[in-house]
């Protein structure tokens, strides 16, 4: 994928379901940092307490690992950053989505508003693969996602 259709500056989603919240596009080289913090924090620690594999790992192992994999994620040239925001204020984060091509890498939506179709309006078209999953992203993935494949190796 080239760079053509990646914007380098936030713009606002044209699948909103509401006036309450936006969904922000990014380039991974072009996320601001804030947001790149926030994602680092939310996709390592519910990865490791989500799922009960990434959770048998010890924990200082773990951390350093998954702060590689993620970084190596980020810094690809194909990734694509969807922060989804209040939209009277973007420093109000409800969740993100990181995605590669066909490729979803992680969906995160807060605790407290998940079950309100943000997830489903960070997903990209065209995904196939998943790359990481927790506990959740299992049981939504055999609901709803049957097609798509786990790869964690991708």
């Amino acid at each position: 994928m080239g760079p053509e259709g990646i914007y380098a500056s936030p713009i606002e989603s044209e699948t909103n379901v509401s006036d309450t919240y936006s969904v922000l596009h990014y380039s991974a080289h072009d996320l601001p940092k804030e947001y790149r913090n926030l994602i680092y924090s939310k996709w390592q620690r519910s990865l490791r307490y989500g799922s009960k594999f990434y959770s048998m790992i010890d924990s200082e192992a773990y951390f350093a690992a998954s702060q590689k994999i993620v970084s190596n994620i980020l810094h690809r040239i194909d990734a694509i950053v969807r922060v989804a925001v209040l939209s009277d204020d973007h420093d109000v984060v409800l969740g993100f989505s990181v995605s590669r091509g066909n490729i979803l890498d992680y969906v995160y939506v807060h605790v407290d508003q998940r079950r309100m179709g943000i997830g489903t309006n960070l997903l990209p078209k065209g995904i196939d693969t998943v790359s990481h999953m927790t506990n959740t992203g299992l049981t939504i993935w055999k609901g709803k996602y049957k097609e798509w494949k786990f790869d964690p190796f991708n």
